[in-house]
């Protein structure tokens, strides 16, 4: 595991593999993976990616999206949650809601449903609880 030395926050560990699924490949089923996924072929199932997330132009995918990150020029029919950045090309057609801590969307994409941003989504679940502390207001030196 990863200590980032800024805030002391362990990161979670992400594959170092890519993984292709090929224009003219059909999976029907769920896919998993901790690597890097490029899809240009057709799935129909759930997919989750604990990487970064790309579908091709010719890419389809019919179930819901699980990623960190992800670039999307294909369509996708299900539910997407991104928890970094979610880029959506200018042939991505999506139809369903959407979740991510960013947005990048090119004119001409298509999306039909809703769109939400989040901060919380690249937060780890475990953050400790933090006690608010009322502000006063600095008193005059000279009144």
């Amino acid at each position: 595991m990863f200590i980032n030395k800024k805030n002391e926050k362990p990161q979670e560990p992400r594959g170092s593999s890519f993984n292709l699924i090929a224009q003219g490949t059909e999976i029907t089923g769920d896919v998993n993976t901790t690597g890097d996924l490029r899809i240009d072929g057709q799935i129909q199932g759930n997919v989750s990616c604990t990487a970064k997330l790309v579908i091709g132009e010719e890419g389809k995918i019919l179930g819901n999206i699980d990623c960190h990150s992800g670039e999307i020029s294909g369509a996708v029919k299900g539910q997407i949650v991104a928890k970094e950045v979610l880029q959506l090309n200018r042939s991505a057609s999506i139809q369903g809601d959407i979740e991510a801590t960013r947005f990048i969307v090119e004119d001409g994409a298509s999306i039909k449903g809703r769109c939400t941003t989040s901060k919380s989504l690249g937060l780890p679940s475990h953050l400790p609880d933090v006690k608010l502390i009322a502000y006063e207001k600095p008193k005059a030196i000279a009144e």
